[in-house]
């Protein structure tokens, strides 16, 4: 492929050397869940506050334009908390490892934040009077606070669990990996919204009063649970303390991550830089939907509802949050199943049709005829178009009922979501030549799917391989050097490798497969080797691989943008459609004479029936009170963009 510039590989990231080896305890059915039961309980976190935060602000007072600019705190988490997290955690020295010391730490972050969101009228009356104007003003203050330590915590602990995963997992067994963790995000999901839809506080009345509270509790115990199983049961290497890593250079480190990123970001290859593009339009449409959708049928709900006097505002409130949040509910269980059949569905990449052969032998139920299955970028790119649709559908329904089948359809877009930009992203990574280095062009890119013969090295036996790059053998490593430094703890295999001749060099050779596996889950265990060992060694591998976490940085980054961009538009057209503040309620004179309180009691009922007005009637007979359609509409607008490039995409693929 031409017309780019490759990314440089920076000799400095291969200077790291480690002691120990990665590893999980346990049997090896088990190695999978345990590395990414942490994700379940994260996005079990993401779920709450998808739900429950908007609509919470709301009832404490907070118009929809302020609840959007506090919602910055997601996007300001992705892009400060991710990279500063990044950067810290892999210049560790922690004899604990590099990752789980701040998974632990921002864990329990999390779970604080949580408790404080949950019960934050309760800690401000430490401070006030019990619904006094002032623990009002507390109250809302201390809700904000608390949704800006969960986003910028949870986004650490993610940071840290995928982190993890890309340690502990050989190469073969990323995408097994990366498949166990969208299933944890699928159940996440389907769990946070089913419990959030049921009455807790009727099963749970010793841990609250309101549902907010009772879900606050059981989910911090789920976090909590699963990263402190991950922190016993999960082993890494340590980062051996180097010139290059003391303190003192890691301000250092932190600007050279940046200066990297940006020049990462200009010579971006062409399938990258579409994918991201892509990426940005899409989250156009993401952000709104998955903070704003308990907002959009609430309002529905109250729209269609009329005002009954023995329902009480709360009442109505806590109805409509459920109702939005059963459409989440829907949702998810739709991405689950989805998450689970599509991969089965996806075509599968010439050079491994035939390492594929066994195990669809074995589990014959994979096996999908060739004329059934989709290539993955135009599966992604109907996505997209389903999502606009749905998005646009807001034009033609205003029932609850309608709204529910909307929103539930877009499980079918965000199963794809969570798992097909990370699988093209890694086909692209690691299919394509790094021709900014020296000896580019005297390396073939070639596919190598060869059976070892019988007598060969056992260690070296698997159902095939996929070489990205075959140098030559004067491109050997010279001995001593960086491709040898992670693994200075292990003699035997430095000699395997210096017995390999110029097959030792092409990475990682306890994984011993290096290929791009789109199908998910669907790859035995028999097929990916031994979870045990150093991962994905610092260092080795040339090419854009040596640079798939600044791409995966980079890709963030064209997530987090858009929220930004959703989040002021929102704002403004919040400020405008939104029905105009309540005016607040006086209280009577306290030393007039009767005619000034009969004046004040009859001001008193006017601002009453005026508050009435602007909340019920005005906004049904002007048809302003749902304004987050204009939202939902501009994104759908977005999606159907994202469907057009990523159609392009597939295209393009399709003729590589």
């Amino acid at each position: 492929m031409t017309g780019f510039a490759p990314l440089s590989v920076d000799a400095s990231s291969r200077a790291q050397k480690f002691s120990g080896k990665a590893y999980i305890v346990g049997p090896k059915w088990t190695h999978l869940p345990t590395l990414t039961i942490g994700l379940l309980g994260v996005q079990i976190f993401w779920s709450v506050e998808m739900g429950y935060a908007s609509p919470y602000l709301l009832s404490l007072g907070l118009s929809k334009s302020s609840m959007a600019i506090v919602f910055l705190a997601g996007p300001l988490s992705g892009l400060i908390m991710q990279p500063l997290i990044g950067v810290l955690a892999d210049t560790s020295t922690s004899r604990f490892g590099r990752r789980r010391p701040y998974m632990l730490l921002g864990t329990v972050v999390c779970v604080l934040a949580m408790l404080l969101l949950g019960y934050t009228r309760g800690f401000a009356a430490l401070f006030t009077t019990w619904h006094s104007p002032s623990n009002d003003k507390l109250t809302v203050a201390l809700a904000v606070l608390a949704i800006y330590l969960i986003d910028f915590s949870i986004n650490a602990v993610m940071a840290m669990d995928r982190a993890l995963l890309v340690d502990t997992l050989p190469p073969a067994a990323q995408a097994s990996g990366n498949a166990w963790a969208a299933r944890m995000h699928g159940v996440g999901a389907v769990v946070g919204f089913f419990v959030g839809s049921i009455p807790l506080p009727a099963m749970f009345p010793f841990l609250g009063t309101t549902q907010l509270q009772v879900l606050s509790v059981i989910v911090s115990v789920l976090l909590f649970g699963g990263h402190l199983t991950m922190t016993i049961c999960v082993k890494e290497r340590v980062l051996l303390r180097s010139i290059d890593h003391s303190p003192g250079k890691r301000p250092n480190a932190f600007l050279r991550e940046v200066r990297e990123l940006w020049s990462s970001l200009l010579t971006l290859p062409p399938v990258i830089r579409q994918i991201c593009i892509i990426q940005f339009f899409a989250w156009i449409a993401w952000f709104p939907l998955l903070f704003y959708t308990t907002i959009y049928i609430g309002d529905l709900y109250k729209r269609a509802t009329p005002t009954s006097a023995t329902a009480t505002p709360a009442a109505r409130d806590a109805e409509a949050t459920r109702l939005g949040t059963r459409a989440l509910f829907y949702s998810a269980i739709l991405a689950l199943l989805l998450n689970v059949l599509l991969p089965a569905f996806v075509a599968t990449p010439a050079t491994r049709t035939r390492t594929r052969t066994r195990t669809r032998a074995r589990r014959p139920w994979l096996d999908v005829p060739e004329r059934a299955k989709v290539n993955l970028a135009s599966l992604w790119a109907a996505s997209h178009l389903v999502l606009g649709l749905c998005m646009l559908g807001t034009l033609l329904t205003e029932s609850v009922a309608g709204a529910t089948v909307l929103i539930s359809a877009t499980g079918f877009s965000w199963a794809l979501t969570q798992w097909a930009p990370f699988s093209l992203l890694a086909e692209a990574i690691l299919t394509t030549p790094d021709a900014d280095s020296s000896n580019a062009r005297d390396s073939i890119l070639l596919s190598d799917a060869r059976t070892p013969a019988a007598d060969d090295d056992p260690e070296a036996a698997g159902d095939g391989e996929t070489a990205v790059f075959l140098p030559r053998p004067s491109e050997q490593p010279e001995p001593g050097s960086d491709d040898e430094s992670d693994h200075d703890d292990d003699d035997a295999s430095r000699e395997t490798r210096a017995a390999a001749g110029p097959a030792g060099v092409l990475g990682n050779h306890h994984a011993r497969v290096s290929r791009v596996n789109l199908d998910g889950g669907d790859s035995a265990w028999e097929d990916v080797g031994e979870l045990e060992g150093q991962g994905q060694a610092q260092g080795q591998g040339g090419g854009l691989s040596a640079k798939a976490g600044i791409i995966l940085g980079i890709h963030n980054v064209f997530i987090v943008v858009p929220q930004f961009l959703v989040t002021g538009i929102s704002a403004v057209v919040f400020a405008i459609f939104d029905p105009v503040p309540a005016p607040p309620i006086l209280p009577p004179p306290s030393n007039g004479t009767e005619l000034a309180r009969g004046l004040a009691d009859g001001a008193r009922e006017v601002l009453v029936l005026v508050r009435e007005l602007t909340k019920d009637e005005v906004a049904e007979r002007g048809g302003q009170s749902n304004s987050v359609v204009y939202i939902f509409r501009l994104g759908g607008v977005a999606a159907l963009i994202a469907s057009v490039l990523c159609w392009r995409l597939a295209r393009e693929l399709r003729h590589r």
